[in-house]
């Protein structure tokens, strides 16, 4: 009898052993990319916070990868350093218990990865989650962000909060007025948004210097291609905004990125006195190029409201499209961003003056875009239609 069941657990070990094995090797790996390693430090000048359990290295991106599982797509982030686990620590300002609401193994950082699934210049969003201070380059406009952070549950709800206020400061600015039944539309509304645009992992693994997250295949559209593009940034995770009162105004809402500080400080990133307070709160992002990182985060203008546009990196080098199928140059890409973004007015500007002054020179640049067959006849003639609107 015990040798009849030991031949059935035998049989039973052939069959699961195979499948054991079968599904071990089931992931398939789609890319990985390197970072610059030691440059977790934004433009070149943010400094660290004085405080225990954060370190230089600390929020250093070494690596973003990627895999194929069959439950979706399995992406990594590489820091340089093991990443720090809540267990033992707390909220300062309450003393409750770090790990009760940093769930998923870590609370020092957020991870924004926005994806350019179509490689077509200014075809989707260039707008980043609140509070990081850059844009995503029009080259790698995204159609899909993923925002990995310690508290995804409360960042989505803050994020949906977000849009409910800014989509009911449109629709104010359009009607003069917002009623409950509209309200009740624009909670709707900003939550499909969200949702259709946004992902938080809540599927993640924390092992030494890496953590993994799944993202699924429904949301993404597809299984990854080796063109899509990835902007990545990291920043430090602040996890008690949340009943912040600024939270409240769009125009100061921050979701979970410590901000920067002059000196050092415990709860900021440190600046020194003589550098510029306006510097984005980005301690680093994906760019095999050692010299860019700084580069990129210093081109800001804080007096024409220009923020610092950040390129993203695709796994197979491909570089973007115009809509007319012409693939672009950097220098082509920068004369289609000057001819449809509108210029911001510096503070005491009117801003309708500013804009008539420049849609001449706007103008001019659609037409040498259209001669040059970078953009189609209905392109041109809907971008025309944009400059002279704002007018």
């Amino acid at each position: 009898m015990v040798r009849g069941r030991r031949s059935q657990i035998a049989a039973l070990l052939a069959v699961a052993l195979p499948l054991a094995v079968c599904c071990g090797v089931s992931a398939e790996p789609l890319f990985s990319l390197k970072d610059v390693v030691g440059d977790d430090d934004g433009g070149g000048v943010l400094i660290y916070p004085n405080r225990p359990d954060l370190k230089k290295g600390d929020l250093d991106l070494a690596e973003f990868s990627a895999e194929q599982r069959p439950d979706g797509t399995w992406f990594a982030v590489d820091m340089s350093l093991p990443i720090r686990k809540p267990a033992g620590q707390v909220i300062d300002s309450s003393g409750t218990p770090m790990e009760r609401i940093a769930r998923n193994g870590f609370y020092t950082f957020n991870v924004d990865i926005y994806i350019d699934e179509d490689r077509i210049v200014g075809a989707g969003h260039t707008d980043t989650v609140p509070g990081r201070e850059v844009t995503v380059d029009r080259a790698f406009a995204w159609e899909k962000a993923i925002v990995l952070t310690p508290r995804p549950e409360i960042a989505r709800v803050m994020l949906e909060a977000y849009f409910d206020r800014v989509m009911e400061e449109e629709l104010r600015a359009k009607q003069g007025r917002v009623s409950r039944k509209d309200m009740d539309a624009l909670r709707g509304d900003s939550e499909k948004y969200v949702s259709e645009r946004y992902f938080f992992p809540d599927k993640v693994r924390v092992n030494g210097r890496r953590v993994e997250f799944l993202v699924p295949t429904e949301f993404l559209g597809g299984a990854p291609k080796p063109s899509w593009a990835y902007t990545v940034l990291v920043t430090a995770a602040d996890l008690e905004q949340v009943s912040m009162p600024s939270q409240s105004n769009p125009s100061k809402a921050t979701m979970m990125v410590m901000g920067i500080g002059t000196g050092i400080r415990s709860n900021l990133w440190g600046i020194r006195s003589d550098d510029d307070i306006g510097t984005p709160p980005i301690i680093d992002l994906l760019a095999p190029d050692p010299k860019a990182q700084a580069r990129l985060l210093g081109e800001y203008d804080t007096v024409s409201g220009r923020l610092a546009a950040i390129p993203g990196v695709a796994p197979d080098g491909s570089v973007s499209v115009a809509a007319s199928g012409v693939q672009l140059t950097p220098e082509q890409a920068m004369r289609m961003d000057a001819a449809v973004t509108a210029p911001k007015p510096p503070g005491g500007t009117e801003a309708a003056t500013v804009e008539k002054r420049a849609a001449p020179a706007r103008l001019r640049t659609l037409n040498q875009l259209l001669e040059d067959g970078l953009i189609t006849q209905a392109e041109y003639e809907e971008l025309r239609r944009k400059i002279l609107s704002e007018l």
